[in-house]
């Protein structure tokens, strides 16, 4: 047999091959579930999550973290002066804990006290005087109470310092609306 018509045979053979091969290594996996991953994610609980975080908190009474989630759920569940006492509490720990007070002005307003809710938010503003959050919420404060150019102008800082933020796309559509 020549060696020119045993190289058309064998590329004959191995040129399929190749192919099939190809498609095999290049295709993507079909998704698995994985061993160490549920296949599907339980829903949130938040009677069960509360438990668990208090019988936490019993055991460190002045945990962050802990007060900080329980203020949360104090909060999704339109408990605001449980959610108010709790942040007072962590701020006591911990004084000027940004995130902190930032829920805690929401909790305050949402009790009906706008005075704490204006005081506290401003609290922010002294750390970190461009807080785009903190200069939202003290716009729509001002807003809410008729007080539009205060809201103006902490909108348009949150705007003019930072527009790519939550707080600043916020601030940007309330300064439309008014």
């Amino acid at each position: 047999m020549s060696t020119r018509r045993s190289l058309l045979i064998v590329a004959a053979v191995m040129l399929p091959l190749a192919g099939f091969l190809w498609i095999i290594l290049h295709r993507k996996p079909a998704p698995r579930a994985s061993a160490t991953a549920p296949a599907a994610v339980a829903p949130p609980n938040p009677a069960h999550e509360r438990s668990a975080l208090e019988e936490q908190l019993k055991k460190k009474p002045d945990h962050a973290p802990v007060l900080m989630r329980l203020a949360e759920l104090d909060m999704e569940q339109n408990q605001p002066a449980e959610a108010r006492k709790r942040l007072e509490r962590l701020l006591a720990v911990e004084p000027g804990h940004v995130d902190a007070l930032l829920e805690l002005g929401r909790a305050c307003y949402a009790a009906g006290d706008a005075d704490c809710a204006l005081a506290r938010t401003a609290e922010i503003l002294k750390q970190q005087p461009n807080h785009p959050d903190a200069l939202y919420n003290l716009g729509a404060i001002h807003a809410n109470q008729g007080r539009f150019g205060e809201a103006r102008r902490y909108w348009a800082q949150a705007v003019k310092e930072a527009p790519d933020t939550d707080g600043g796309k916020k601030s940007a559509a309330a300064l439309k609306q008014l």
